[in-house]
């Protein structure tokens, strides 16, 4: 029998309807029955792409006795956090301050009140290595719950006034170059110049930091910033991260090497890495970033986006039961069977194939990475490299056929959520002004056009049916507008970016503080607590991109508020950004553009040249001018060539 979630929007929540735990939406209506039945609240956060999710699901919540237990003793309320990021937000700062960690599913325990007051991410069923599982754990919190309630309660208590201090505190300062080189010299200092990317596994993509070198690199022209580079997204591209068969990158890698992801794709993540690799396709001209950035679009082309306009949320990493990346990857054996011995020497070359992989619950399956170039194989094989080449295409074609014909596909949520589709905006206005690739402008105006007659009723904004828009669902979809403007010269979308970011202003800025709250505070838990996000988790926070936002918005109309609201939100998180350099790199790249200025160009004759060329913070405006016109801060100029820009 179904719970009350086969009524839920959120397809990650239907998937939880024949569980036998009895399922809350959060919801005024749960939050009353824990109050009447004076019970705590079991949240479970989580994804519809999420392994861990699926396997806490079908160890624990699809388990008729862990299910009575929680029923008998607790309200269950699950959350999607693509749904809900304002609630996963608040309790992943919880679950992170108690025990160092965060992640999904996450598992947070609250008083009927909504104060947490124990958490964390994924459990076992059952105790393991001398650690308690999560049936131990309910039992426990249920007895403290009826005989100890008051160390609840003053723990509920204490995490939430510390929450409402740290919400209400003041990080003002003054910005200037020295917070910059912080940021950037941190940044250079995490880089793993063996591997490639930052820090150690798990690695995450981190695109906008790998943006924010390039900018560097183009103003210092510093070669330890162009191998940083340049290592990292070499080895992002060839590593098993990539779906080196139809194109997109999975969400993060388990290892150092990049070769085993967790198989998830999200759009946030291959919207940033569609510009990243475009970006770094025009600055380095590497083969590699122009196969990456193709092959992004292709996936988006073939399996992820509406035709009618839209970008799908996610896809999931399994398939079946808790197959992990059973879709993407293959045995010696399997191959085998439909590859000719020639393509089969050649792939299992290129992909490093062979009888044992890289799946520890199936050896036999490999993850394909680069792990030799074409030129090393036919140097190797003593065969021309365009007779190499065309072995692999057709080992490709043929290992993409298979995997398509033969596997079930893993589910795609095909929300259109709007703040992702305002990220892949901006990746396609990017990737169109690098490699003019026509179907990207098509699919972004579609994109713009059902958003904006779907989820906006020209004041207020939503992030997805039936769910009220966040201030970041109208940065980002701002700022997506304002790039899709400038290569389809349509003055609908300007209009639009300003009068949502007028709204944005109007609705989610802090006049105390300054910068920008997520949501407006109200509702039941840690809603009630106000959160003005600016770090990047990974994917670019809102306090990070409104900066950069206001200054295109200042630069395009004039208008002196806009960049007074830029300087306001880059000062009110200065301090802490001067005090933890690596927590926010779209707020890195907003002040690089501060103090550089932006960049604005009008021009008409050279619009198509202008428009390609590279130069940070540029913004090209089609105008009737003679000639270019090109501004950088409060200073213009008239210049012959849009390679001139270099010079400014």
């Amino acid at each position: 029998m179904a719970n009350r979630l086969i009524n839920a929007k959120s397809p990650y929540l239907r998937k939880s309807a024949h569980q036998p735990v009895d399922w809350y939406e959060w919801s005024e209506e749960a939050f009353r029955k824990a109050k009447e039945e004076d019970k705590p609240i079991l949240l479970s956060i989580g994804g519809v792409w999420c392994h861990w999710c699926h396997v806490m699901a079908h160890e624990s919540f699809e388990n008729p006795e862990i299910a009575k237990i929680i029923n008998e003793n607790f309200v269950a309320i699950k959350v999607d956090r693509d749904e809900r990021p304002d609630i996963d937000r608040r309790y992943q700062e919880v679950v992170f301050a108690l025990t160092g960690s965060g992640g999904w599913p996450l598992t947070v325990f609250l008083t009927p009140d909504g104060e947490a007051f124990f958490g964390g991410t994924y459990f076992p069923p059952e105790d393991r290595w001398g650690r308690p599982g999560f049936k131990s754990i309910l039992l426990r919190i249920a007895q403290l719950w009826k005989e100890d309630r008051q160390r609840i309660l003053k723990s509920a208590q204490h995490i939430f006034q510390t929450l409402q201090t740290y919400s209400t505190s003041s990080h003002k300062d003054h910005v200037d170059e020295d917070l910059l080189e912080r940021g950037i010299s941190s940044l250079l200092t995490a880089i793993d110049y063996q591997y490639g990317g930052i820090g150690s596994a798990p690695k995450f993509h981190h695109a906008k930091g790998f943006e924010l070198l390039i900018y560097h690199y183009y103003f210092t022209k510093n070669e330890l910033i162009r191998r940083a580079v340049e290592i990292s997204l070499d080895a992002m591209a060839k590593g098993g991260v990539y779906d080196h068969l139809l194109g997109g990158f999975f969400r993060y890698s388990t290892d150092d090497l990049w070769r085993v992801p967790h198989f998830e794709k999200m759009l946030y993540d291959n919207a940033e890495l569609l510009k990243l690799y475009s970006m770094a396709y025009q600055v380095f001209g590497k083969d590699l970033y122009r196969y990456v950035a193709e092959g992004i679009v292709r996936y988006y082309r073939e399996e992820a986006s509406d035709p009618e306009g839209g970008f799908y949320a996610s896809q999931d990493a399994d398939i079946g039961t808790l197959d992990e990346g059973g879709y993407y990857t293959f045995s010696l054996k399997e191959l085998s069977q439909f590859l000719t011995e020639e393509e089969l020497k050649v792939a299992s070359l290129y992909f490093d194939i062979g009888p044992k992989g890289e799946m520890h619950h199936d050896p036999s399956k490999n993850v394909l990475f680069i792990a030799m170039s074409e030129e090393e194989i036919a140097s190797f094989l003593g065969k021309p490299v365009e007779e190499v080449k065309g072995l692999l295409k057709s080992a490709r074609e043929k290992m993409l056929d298979y995997r398509r014909r033969t596997r079930e596909r893993p589910f795609i949520d095909t929300t259109i959520y709007t703040n992702y589709n305002g990220l892949m905006l901006s990746g396609m206005a990017y990737y169109y002004k690098v490699f003019k690739d026509s179907w990207a402008l098509d699919i972004s105006v579609k994109t713009a056009d059902r958003v904006l007659s779907e989820l906006y009723d020209g004041k207020r904004l939503m992030h997805t049916h039936g769910v009220e828009g966040f201030s970041e669902d109208y940065i980002f979809l701002a700022m997506g507008l304002l790039d899709l403007y400038e290569i389809s010269r349509r003055e609908e979308y300007l209009q639009a970016a300003i009068n949502i970011a007028n709204t944005a202003i109007e609705l989610f800025w802090d006049p105390q503080g300054w910068g920008f709250y997520d949501t407006i505070p109200k509702g039941e838990g840690l809603l009630k607590v106000p959160s003005k996000p600016v770090n990047d988790s990974p994917t670019q926070s809102v306090n990070g991109t409104a900066p950069y936002l206001l200054m295109t918005l200042y630069s395009l109309t004039g208008e002196e508020r806009y960049m007074d609201y830029a300087e306001k939100t880059l000062q009110a998180f200065s301090r802490l950004v001067r005090e933890a350099p690596m927590i926010s790199h779209s707020y890195l790249i907003s002040l690089y553009a501060y103090l550089k200025g932006m960049c604005k160009v009008e021009t008409s004759e050279r619009w198509e040249e202008c428009l390609s060329a590279f130069r940070p913070f540029k913004f090209v405006k089609f105008s009737p001018v003679e000639g270019i016109v090109a501004c950088v801060g409060t200073s213009c100029r008239r210049i012959e060539d849009c390679q001139e820009l270099t010079s400014l």
